[in-house]
């Protein structure tokens, strides 16, 4: 008996011990952080951008969202919530729609609404590919991480272009079905 609580001891210190060290490095990282994936879609500029822009639909095609809500536009753009599936719902606002770039690039900027524990700002620029039936997508998030153990999380164990790298993915295969 002596034995088993000396293991169940030992074992609770182990896990006290690694929460401290889990949250002291998430404490070390930065909060705020930027960072973008670069890809070729096979679809035309426009067609790229329409995507993107068709955020009812996104369910349908992104791999991670359940459901989209649209809700009445903010200041007359587009604003949904996004449901995960996992009880997690998050709200955007399309921030900026910018189709007159002189260079044929298309950006659209949407940004995550009052979540405290994080959020940031996401630009999806668009604009022409190798060939005329592919274009560019840069997406760049510019984004925050409050808690610790989310941001040791993103940066040890998902990687932290882990989402744009799966929206990338999801973008390329729509594109090529379209």
């Amino acid at each position: 008996m002596k034995t088993l609580l000396r293991i169940i001891l030992w074992f609770v210190a182990l896990l006290v011990i690694a929460g401290v060290i889990v949250y002291a490095d998430g404490s070390s990282l930065p909060v705020n952080h930027s960072i973008s994936v670069l890809g070729i879609i096979p679809a035309p500029p426009a067609r790229t951008f329409d995507i993107i822009g068709d955020v009812a639909n996104g369910a349908t095609w992104r791999s991670e969202i359940k459901s989209v809500t649209m809700l009445p536009p903010d200041n007359g753009m587009d604003h949904w919530v996004e449901d995960l599936g996992d009880g997690e719902k998050m709200v955007f606002s399309a921030t900026e729609i910018d189709t007159a770039d002189p260079h044929g690039h298309l950006v659209r900027k949407v940004k995550l609404d009052g979540d405290p524990r994080f959020g940031g700002t996401w630009t999806y620029d668009v604009w022409p590919g190798p060939t005329p039936s592919q274009s560019m997508l840069k997406i760049t998030e510019d984004g925050f991480i409050n808690p610790p153990i989310y941001r040791f999380m993103m940066a040890h164990i998902f990687g932290p272009a882990r989402n744009l790298k799966i929206y990338m993915n999801d973008i390329q295969k729509k594109a090529a079905q379209s």
